[in-house]
């Protein structure tokens, strides 16, 4: 696995690109980008992807429909998928509940046919990370097993709503 760099914005990346491949325009270069220490900066972002497949994207208010500020929740976590992105999505997990599914007013919207408008929901509380399954067509699985009630989890998990594939990383 190649080394992971962060650039100035906060974006992970392979070191294999000259510049940071996420940030508009000139973008960050490879000579202001850190090792990956877990920890990101920036604003959380919504992602527009094209029609033509499935893909996950996620939606949030822009820092300017929010006075400015980040949501004021504690960052505690990522979400990491390559199903529909070679080069990854990453999905910001802030204390509190993250509701995920394919419907627009999910806190990470998944644009796949086989995800639930309100699929499953993640918990942070008290340094646990939980998820349960919201009766979701498709259901939810972790690291291969189907869950059936509330389950913690761990670092590292792979996370399967549908067709897509989440790893899940805490701070």
């Amino acid at each position: 696995m190649e080394e992971q760099l962060t650039c100035s914005n906060g974006h992970l990346y392979e070191s294999s690109y000259d510049k940071c491949p996420y940030c508009p325009g000139e973008g960050a270069d490879a000579t202001v980008a850190e090792p990956a220490t877990g920890e990101t900066g920036g604003a959380d972002k919504t992602e527009v992807m094209d029609n033509k497949m499935d893909k996950t994207a996620i939606h949030q208010e822009s820092e300017s429909k929010k006075g400015g500020q980040v949501s004021g929740r504690k960052l505690v976590g990522w979400l990491v998928s390559y199903t529909w992105n070679p080069q990854g999505e990453d999905y910001q997990l802030r204390e509190g509940k993250t509701n995920i599914g394919a419907d627009n007013s999910s806190d990470i919207c998944v644009n796949d046919s086989e995800v639930s408008a309100h699929h499953c929901t993640l918990l942070y509380r008290s340094g646990k990370f939980r998820i349960k399954d919201e009766f979701s067509t498709n259901g939810t699985a972790i690291n291969d097993k189907e869950i059936d009630e509330q389950t913690e989890l761990k670092d590292g998990d792979l996370i399967k709503i549908g067709k897509t594939e989440l790893k899940f990383r805490t701070t």
